[in-house]
């Protein structure tokens, strides 16, 4: 289950405040207490996050909402580099290449690369399947030649960004690309992002977590490169192999 740290918090502060009690304590003696609370807690995260990702939103770059793929489009690496790259790759295959958008929004890089693009997403009615990762992957495992992790797999504590890195690799083919964008924890100024628990991605958890799902990392660096403090902060950018006979 994926935990809010923010809400956790916040919830369990009100609790003890109205009633007095501290329900970590309770988790043994009392564990339907112990699990209803997080069951709650997982649902109020839920409705955070569709409400933070609900759009198009028209007013994006004069509201913060980062995630929106035009901003800064020409310049970003997650943008018109990685589009000629994405490109430049096909020239490698006789057939059109298989590459799913993880987390795809209003599923914009089908308006680039057509009918090759899968975009899922849980929030967006604009993606071909309305579903998170960690669903999708328990059908399609090694299905992909390209895979597009372009600012969703930010939500969260560790346990559940390591499961849903484990179901990006999981859906690659071995020797496919991983293309990340990834928040080194910014929460943006949109109000909607208040409760959003932003993991803290680092070079040190990239590399470390790649290294443990068998996969290369072939370059690693900043989204934008030539701006060091671009409105909303800068992301952390990368690219991966899915190792030769990689299993997962």
């Amino acid at each position: 289950m994926r935990v809010n740290k923010k809400i956790v918090a916040d919830l369990a502060n009100f609790i003890k405040m109205r009633y007095n009690i501290s329900v970590t304590e309770f988790e043994e003696t009392y564990p339907e207490l112990f699990k209803t609370f997080m069951r709650m807690q997982f649902w109020l995260d839920e409705v955070t996050l569709s409400k933070y990702f609900s759009g198009p939103n028209p007013n994006a770059e004069e509201e913060g909402v980062y995630w929106t793929q035009q901003l800064q489009f020409a310049t970003r690496r997650t943008g018109q580099q990685l589009l000629d790259k994405l490109r430049e790759l096909q020239d490698n295959y006789e057939d059109p290449m298989k590459i799913i958008d993880v987390g795809c929004g209003e599923n914009e890089w089908k308006t680039h690369l057509g009918a090759r693009v899968t975009g899922i997403d849980p929030h967006h009615n604009g993606a071909d399947f309305k579903i998170g990762i960690n669903e999708y992957a328990q059908d399609h495992a090694s299905e992909f030649d390209v895979v597009l992790a372009l600012g969703s797999i930010n939500f969260g504590d560790q346990k559940e960004i390591e499961r849903q890195i484990s179901n990006v690799v999981k859906i690659c083919k071995s020797g496919g690309k991983i293309f990340w964008r990834c928040n080194p924890g910014i929460t943006h100024d949109n109000p909607e992002a208040k409760w959003v628990d932003f993991f803290p991605w680092t070079e040190e958890f990239m590399r470390d977590i790649a290294q443990k799902l068998d996969c290369t990392i072939d370059d690693f660096g900043w989204d934008h490169e030539d701006d060091n403090d671009p409105r909303w902060g800068n992301r952390l950018y990368a690219e991966w192999t899915k190792n030769p006979f990689n299993t997962l």
